[in-house]
């Protein structure tokens, strides 16, 4: 508890017992004293936050809800330590805390939770300290939790588990087998599996498992048996268990390899890809069984002699087949064989290199970004149990890319290629391929476009083929039965593209909501409505929400509670998200298909609403709810909305520290545009006090008002939460931006909102600063060679040489960077040889002599988005004119920082270099002399050198 200082004390005391003043003004004064003392002694200040706090500080994750709304699960979770299963029984009102669950799963019917317990993270840390092999680090432990009276099991030594997708009492998991000495078999063994009936408690044990699998609903379980081939004991099989009656069969038994257990949903069918072939090729060629439940043993359904199979091509390893939904069709990918090696070439003494051509459609860097996805690729087609050794193939090398209808079920199959467009793809991101239907019970194929000037979806029950047109800035469908294209959108008053759009780039759409029940209708979006449209274009499009959310400024988006559901039904009671664009509230309304009053708000509130699941089998939702000063909690409503029940209190720490309001500020651009950001204060904010002012920026942040931050390590900008509790203003303001000067659009927009803002006499304008990550970083670096209002400036990841970035490689995609300068974020909007000034006028570099602002760049050696050489550009400018500058290079870390250790070291970075220039602190010694190389990893310069 803090008090008020003695000296404080003493002096207002002396001056009420001045002579001079009325016995009443002494009484009043005195009585004010008292209020204030007892004030300070019942509300003592709050603690600012510090870089110690961050690791307590939890979150949620992982929630799920049982059919019928009883049961409720979610995972509690430090940022570092051990993380909790949070088991609510809402009937019973009854909550149950297991600590170190490091995953779960939630039977549909709620009875029971399974789960994987971790060793406590201190030993596991010790462990890594000690560099423990895998062998020796600490167990995990299978959780069996019956929900009904939570009665809990523990199984140590589990490695690994699975259940089905809809489970009631049967779980599979792995042991690591004890080392057997006494054995004479030397052979490998794998882990163990074990099948556990969780209500009988019989378990049947397999040994040498490689792949097991259950069926969606739980009636069914394969197992593949690979014992190594020194074991002389065990069988290589596969054995399928029907879960219903506990029925073993072994449905393959040669000594050969298996592989893709695939079931279909009922359980009765299993598929799975075998070979015999032992050689070490570049590729073995796989055959495909097929099981049915009643028959005597798995039969081989296709093999390399397949009818219908392209000549040279094979099952290989990637074949992966799947089940269509009624499971009448398998679905199987198959490829062209690969060559076999050559023997004679020694790799000593071969030249290594990549050949880069002018005409290839992807440069070396995509290719070998993209090489293990290119060697495992196959081309899908069909294989029917019905037709022995048959295979119908829908995509080609031409035609790489296929999707059927219905779930796998339908008439039609869509088939695309972008490879005609991938050398423009350079440069320019506009949605282009060429199209076909296939008619799969003509066995037709029509052209449907060459290219087509979209990408392509079918409607849930394949009727239709459906794109958004950015040109025609309409959307559009063709019926794959009659072939006749219709303009969804065009006879509708309102516009369907994204008007708010700032970038150079094909314009985009607000989406597709979703489709009614077998095609009937598509559900589509404009700016705040949405429109019900006959794909046939005979009815007439309806505005289903009846233009409330155009006439109250509201965004009206269609939820999906159910992941599986692919259509509405007609009548069914939908759920829509609503944001308030003006007031920045969000919640849900409920939107009735037929009535005079369909649409209903159930909720508009301060709060962000995140992680909404639904009961499948009743109307009750969890969900977690926070703004910028309420942590995220879960809570629970019966009633949609009217009454809302809150089942956790995660950080309750936050009351302890200082933190702070967030409110929006307006002010016009110095391009005469109105706009908006959010203005952060301190929880104590005094408006007779002057503060020190952070600026952050991006794009846009306005819509983000009650969004929740949580005390974390920085990855690569400032945490508001942690500069607002230390005494801080926080500036985001929103950039209107143009075409070819997106740096004045960041001038007009930032400089002027800061200039606006320091018409506050709260605001202490001289001890201003501004931070950015990557675009926000490039804002930055421009800014500073515009301006010298700022007393310091952070540049995360700045581009600052456009005309060398324009030419650089995005390394993570390893996509050439000029579709980003000619028509997206960098919004430039034309080629560098056209218009070669323009490029100048936006690179910081060029103007780095104008610099007076201290400058701290991080950018990191393994960055995937903006070449690293960016920031050294900038950093060995400023440095040859003398000017202020700092460049943190994280080892072998990415654009934005992925280890928690560089993390915790950047937000100490960060303090000290603002607090030095805004808040007078003293400079550390990273700051004054840096950190030598050969002092690295013995001092970091954090003790202030005085």
């Amino acid at each position: 508890m803090k008090f008020i200082p003695y000296k404080k004390i003493v002096f207002l005391l002396i001056d009420i017992a001045r002579p001079n003043h009325s016995f009443t003004m002494q009484k009043s004064l005195f009585l004010s004293f008292t209020f204030l003392l007892t004030s300070w002694m019942l509300f003592p200040q709050k603690k600012p936050l510090d870089h110690s706090v961050y690791d307590s500080w939890k979150s949620l994750t992982g929630t799920t809800i049982s059919r019928d709304g009883k049961i409720t699960c979610v995972l509690v979770s430090p940022q570092e330590g051990d993380t909790t299963l949070l088991i609510k029984d809402n009937g019973m009102n009854r909550t149950l805390h297991v600590e170190r669950v490091i995953n779960y799963a939630l039977s549909p019917d709620g009875r029971w939770t399974v789960g994987l317990i971790g060793a406590p993270y201190a030993i596991r840390r010790h462990a890594r300290i000690e560099k423990k092999k895998a062998n020796e680090k600490p167990e995990d432990s299978l959780l069996i939790i019956d929900n009904l009276a939570f009665e809990m099991k523990k199984i140590p030594g589990a490695k690994s588990y699975k259940t089905a997708k809809e489970f009631d009492s049967h779980v599979a998991y792995t042991l690591i087998p004890s080392k057997d000495t006494t054995s004479k078999n030397n052979a490998k063994q794998r882990e163990i599996l074990i099948l556990r009936n969780m209500l009988t408690q019989q378990e049947d044990t397999f040994r040498n498992a490689k792949e097991y699998i259950f069926n969606k609903s739980e009636s069914s379980f394969a197992v593949a048996i690979q014992p190594d081939k020194k074991d002389s004991v065990n069988q290589t099989c596969v054995v399928f268990i029907n879960l219903k009656d506990h029925t073993k069969k072994i449905v393959s038994h040669e000594k050969t390899e298996y592989k893709s257990l695939a079931f279909d949903e009922s359980g009765r069918q299993l598929v799975y890809l075998t070979t015999g072939d032992t050689s070490k090729m570049v590729q073995k060629v796989y055959d495909l069984r097929y099981y049915v439940v009643g028959a005597d043993s798995a039969v081989i359904l296709a093999d390399r002699n397949a009818s219908g199979l392209p000549k040279g091509w094979v099952f290989n390893e990637y074949a992966a087949p799947s089940f269509s939904k009624d499971g009448k069709r398998i679905l199987l990918g198959a490829a062209p064989a690969k060559a076999p090696k050559d023997s004679t070439l020694v790799d000593f003494e071969m030249a290594g290199l990549d050949i880069w051509h002018w005409r290839e459609p992807l440069t070396p860097p995509q290719q070998l970004v993209e090489l293990k996805k290119e060697e495992s690729r196959t081309y899908r087609g069909i294989v029917c149990p019905e037709h022995m050794n048959r295979y119908i193939p829908l995509a080609t090398v031409e035609m790489p890319y296929v999707s059927v209808g219905d779930e796998g079920n339908g008439q039609f199959a869509l088939l695309w290629s972008d490879k005609p467009y991938q050398l423009e793809s350079q440069w320019d991101i506009s949605s282009r391929q060429d199209v076909w239907i296939k008619d799969l019970q003509t066995d037709s194929l029509y052209e449907l476009g060459r290219p087509l000037p979209g990408r392509p979806a079918l409607s849930p029950g394949g009727s239709f083929t459906f794109w958004w047109d950015a040109g025609e800035q309409q959307w559009f469908a063709f019926n794959n039965r009659s072939r006749l294209i219709q303009n969804l959108t065009k006879n509708i008053p309102v516009n369907f593209w994204n008007e708010k759009q700032d970038t150079p780039s094909p314009v985009e759409s607000y989406g597709i909501a979703t489709w009614g029940e077998d095609d009937e209708y598509v559900l589509i979006n404009d700016a705040f409505d949405i429109w019900k449209v006959d794909p046939t274009g005979k009815k007439k499009p309806e505005n289903i929400t009846r233009h409330a959310g155009r006439t109250d400024s509201i965004t009206f988006r269609y939820v999906n509670t159910d992941t599986e559901k692919q259509s509405i039904k007609t009548g069914e009671l939908m759920l829509l998200s609503a944001f308030d664009t003006a007031g920045k509230k969000k919640g849900y309304y409920t939107l009735a298909q037929k009535g005079n009053n369909p649409l209903r708000k159930r909720t508009l509130e301060k709060f962000n609403f995140t992680g909404l699941e639904k009961a499948k089998d009743a109307d009750i939702f969890v969900f977690q709810k926070s703004n910028f000063n309420t942590s995220p909690d879960l809570y629970i409503t019966r009633d949609y909305w009217k009454t809302a029940q809150k089942l956790t209190d995660i950080n309750p720490q936050m009351h302890d520290y200082n933190w702070g309001t967030a409110e929006l500020f307006s002010w016009t651009s110095f391009a005469g545009i109105p706009l908006q950001g959010i203005l952060y204060k301190p929880e104590d904010f005094d408006p007779l006090k002057k503060y020190p002012v952070m600026i952050y920026f991006y794009e846009k942040h306005s819509d983000e008002l009650y969004r929740w931050f949580t005390p974390a390590p920085s990855r690569s900008t400032i945490n508001i939460p942690f500069f607002v509790s230390r005494g801080y203003i926080v500036f985001t303001p929103d950039i209107h931006y143009t075409v070819g000067q997106p740096g004045r659009d960041a001038y007009n927009a930032i400089v002027a909102g800061a200039e606006a803002l320091a018409q506050n006499s709260w605001v202490d304008k001289e001890n201003m600063a501004i931070q950015g990550q990557s675009w926000g970083g490039y804002q930055v670096a421009y800014l500073v060679t515009q301006t010298n209002m700022f007393k310091a400036a952070g540049a995360g990841a700045p581009v600052s040489n456009m005309t060398s970035a324009y030419g650089g490689i995005r390394w993570d995609s390893g996509r050439s960077r000029q579709f980003q300068y000619e028509q997206t974020q960098s919004r430039i909007g034309s080629t560098m040889n056209d218009s070669l000034q323009l490029y100048i006028e936006n690179s910081p570099l060029f103007f780095a002599n104008k610099v007076e602002t201290p400058l701290l760049i991080m950018h990191n050696d393994k960055d995937g988005a903006v070449p690293w050489y960016q920031g050294i550009e900038l950093f060995m400018t400023l440095r040859r004119l003398g000017k202020p500058a700092w460049l943190l290079q994280y080892n072998n870390e990415a654009h934005n920082l992925v280890h928690r250790r560089n993390s915790k070291d950047l937000s100490i970075r960060l303090q000290q270099f603002f607090d030095h220039y805004l808040k007078g602190d003293p400079a550390p010694v990273w700051m004054t002399q840096g950190v030598p190389t050969v002092l690295k990893g013995k001092t970091w310069g954090y003790e202030f050198d005085r």
